[in-house]
């Protein structure tokens, strides 16, 4: 950028959308616009319908700081630090995997669901962000939520999350590894099991983009031995951690559906898949045999 010079927004808007789309990130202009707003504290129709604004020397330095990163592939949710989940904002740092609106489509099945149960209690195995938990406490009445998670940091960002979004009433935080048979004998009975494990293989992490595979925690993508180790062994474990007669919803990669329904069938009947928007099948359920 040249020194001393004014800058407007819609100068500047052009100027960050050349530098990414240089750098090769596919969603160049989508990004300078979002980054742009972020710093202006600007809403989409205020910064498009203003584009001869003059724009604070400060807050030009702090928009060119952030396109030179998002160049470096650093994913746009860490950049804003906080992403739009089902009603709910949830914060954003690499202490947790991004969530991501397909996910959304999990949170939407459980609440249909659950919608006749009286105060459910729900397992979310693989919190995360807390992202799940956050916005079934915010969606069904008079429920309680334990999320597990293996990585402290993210169980800390989990409750800044739920706190954030007032709901630390209803959710719990914990630490502790699903694989391990004391830590499963050592929980209550819910009335639905939730999660979004790590179901991609290691040979698959060619097709995933660079702000993935370099800035999002590998252990809430990859499960290296066997993608489906995760579903294989929640599937199994459900009497110890699920009432009979309650619900199990997994998310599932691309591919994935049929084979996980046929694992979960012998302890669950009633076993469904849905679709995202996309038409992918995102979501597989079943209610645990009594």
């Amino acid at each position: 950028m040249t020194a001393g010079r004014s800058w407007d927004t819609g100068s500047l808007l052009d100027w960050g959308k050349k530098q990414l789309k240089k750098t090769g990130i596919e969603d160049f202009d989508v990004s300078a616009e979002i980054l742009l707003r972020h710093v202006l504290d600007m809403r989409r129709p205020e910064l498009l319908l203003n584009p001869r604004r003059t724009v604070d020397p400060d807050k030009i330095d702090k928009y060119i700081k952030l396109i030179y990163r998002r160049a470096e592939r650093v994913p746009l949710q860490y950049l804003v630090g906080y992403v739009e989940f089902y009603n709910a904002r949830i914060r954003c740092d690499p202490r947790a995997l991004i969530p991501r609106p397909e996910t959304e489509i999990l949170v939407e099945v459980v609440i249909e669901v659950l919608k006749d149960f009286e105060s459910p209690k729900i397992l979310d195995i693989g919190t995360g962000s807390g992202n799940i938990a956050i916005a079934l406490a915010k969606n069904i009445a008079d429920t309680y939520i334990v999320g597990v998670d293996i990585s402290a940091d993210a169980l800390d960002l989990a409750r800044e999350n739920a706190a954030l979004n007032n709901v630390q009433e209803y959710t719990k935080f914990m630490a502790g590894d699903i694989l391990d048979r004391k830590f499963i004998e050592g929980l209550d009975v819910f009335d639905c099991v939730v999660s979004n494990p790590p179901y991609v293989a290691e040979y698959e992490k060619e097709r995933l983009q660079p702000e993935v595979i370099e800035h999002e925690p590998r252990t809430a993508l990859f499960s290296p031995e066997d993608p489906l180790r995760f579903f294989k062994v929640i599937s199994r474990r459900a009497p110890r951690i699920l009432k009979p007669g309650g619900l199990m919803a997994f998310e599932v990669g691309l591919g994935q559906a049929e084979t996980v329904k046929k694992i979960m069938f012998p302890l669950f009947m009633d076993l469904r898949s849905h679709n995202d928007l996309g038409g992918i099948e995102r979501v597989v359920t079943g209610i645990l045999k009594k």
